[in-house]
């Protein structure tokens, strides 16, 4: 099945250059390139479609430099472009040369005065070999191409095991991550946030678990780290987002305008394909954007706290909402926060825990409430488990808060029951 983001006509255009260069004079085999290039929509909203066109023209000038005279390099369609390697010495020639496109990729493009980077994804298939004939060769190279951004790796050459079906067992030994999902082992609970000063519910944050056949229901501490060190924590992004958003609209039948919001890991905001994955998550669910809130912790921010900032401000672009969670752990500047593109700061439990017995934590709660509010920002309080601290809180003037005073993280159907028909009923009261 052909990738439905080309079109059919491009792909003529691509299998005529193919059957041309293999009718040429001396060439008697060719290896197939699909290049994707990723991270353009971010380019987009950073640099404007002119940006995008800059860096995708960079790119075609990059890869026919690493081309011989008789290669070919051509643009398929949108990000999408092909190398055909004439008379490939093996298929280690082929990924040889995938391996110098994607190094001449990753370089950074300079766009006036700033700098733009991008990634790729590349499937190969070579003619004669697996592929018979050059239809045969574009619909082995697109599925190497699909299982590399599935898979977040740079290059698959295709092989018989990506005929298999994807339930197969050797499919879904690739990564731990993708079984679990297949066998849906993760699932999402989601804790209130409320508006302190009404008690009025203003939606919730969705907090993964982990239900494993072994161990029961796990939390993520015990299992998010380990995958954050691995491709699988896009595929895990992915599957918070879709859960997420679906559960979100559904809230909207019952009762309208409640947000939710889902929690973004160091390594997902240093993915080039980040703005991609939930742009194209919020298309799929036509949830309005402005419900939809990505929150990322304050020390993830300062790791690179420049190109951070052009990520969340290509996401801000989205309509989405920003929070800056567990805020008073890292060792962020008042400049920087300032110019952060975020509506809402979420002050870390830590200092909410020890408010009544902490004169110096009190003192430092106030002064994030009120640093939060000279940035329009909303300020919220995580971890309220009693009536003194949420009075306290109300008194400071804290906008949202959440914790087990409220209610702790709840199945989505549980969560719908206990407070979204309640909010709908009051609502319409």
């Amino acid at each position: 099945m052909s990738d439905p983001a080309i079109p059919s006509f491009r792909y003529s255009l691509l299998l005529r250059e193919i059957n041309n260069l293999r009718h040429t004079d001396g060439i008697d085999s060719v290896a197939l390139v699909l290049i994707r290039i990723a991270g353009l929509r971010a380019v987009n909203a950073n640099f404007g479609y002119l940006g995008g066109d800059h860096v995708l023209e960079e790119m075609v000038r990059r890869i026919t430099g690493l081309a011989r005279r008789q290669d070919r390099v051509f643009p398929v369609h949108g990000a999408t472009l092909a190398l055909l390697i004439a008379n490939p010495l093996n298929e280690s020639h082929a990924v040889l040369a995938a391996e110098r496109v994607i190094r001449e990729v990753q370089m950074p493009v300079t766009i006036e005065t700033s700098r733009a980077r991008v990634n790729a994804h590349m499937g190969v298939s070579l003619l004669p070999g697996l592929a018979t004939s050059t239809d045969e060769l574009l619909r082995q190279c697109e599925k190497s191409l699909r299982a590399a951004r599935r898979r977040d790796e740079t290059c698959i050459v295709f092989g018989p095991e990506l005929d298999k079906p994807e339930t197969d067992a050797a499919s879904q030994a690739i990564f731990d991550v993708d079984g679990a999902l297949r066998q849906d082992q993760f699932e999402l609970h989601y804790q209130p946030k409320l508006a302190l000063a009404s008690g009025q519910l203003l939606g919730a944050e969705a907090l993964i678990r982990w239900r494993c056949p072994d161990n029961g229901l796990r939390p993520p501490a015990e299992f998010l780290p380990a995958i954050e060190q691995t491709r699988g924590i896009r595929s895990v992004l992915r599957f918070c987002l879709n859960a997420a958003l679906r559960t979100a609209c559904e809230w909207r039948e019952r009762a309208s305008g409640l947000s939710v919001a889902v929690n973004l890991s160091p390594a997902n905001l240093t993915d080039p394909d980040l703005v991609d994955v939930v742009a194209d998550a919020l298309e799929i669910w036509g949830l309005p954007p402005d419900q939809l809130v990505l929150e990322v912790t304050e020390t993830a921010l300062m790791d690179d706290p420049k190109a951070n900032g052009r990520t969340l401000r290509a996401l801000r672009k989205l309509g989405l909402r920003l929070a800056i969670d567990d805020f008073g752990t890292g060792y962020s500047s008042l400049a920087y926060l300032r110019t952060i593109p975020a509506q809402e700061l979420k002050i870390d439990r830590s200092f909410i825990a020890t408010l009544e017995k902490s004169h110096r934590d009190r003192n430092i709660v106030a002064s994030v409430i009120q640093l939060g509010h000279a940035v329009n920002m909303q300020v919220v309080a995580e971890g309220i488990e009693t009536l003194e601290v949420l009075q306290t809180l109300v008194a400071m003037y804290c906008d949202i808060g959440q914790g087990y005073y409220f209610s702790k993280p709840l199945p989505a159907d549980e969560f719908s029951d206990r407070w979204v028909d309640q909010f709908g009923r009051r609502a319409r009261a």
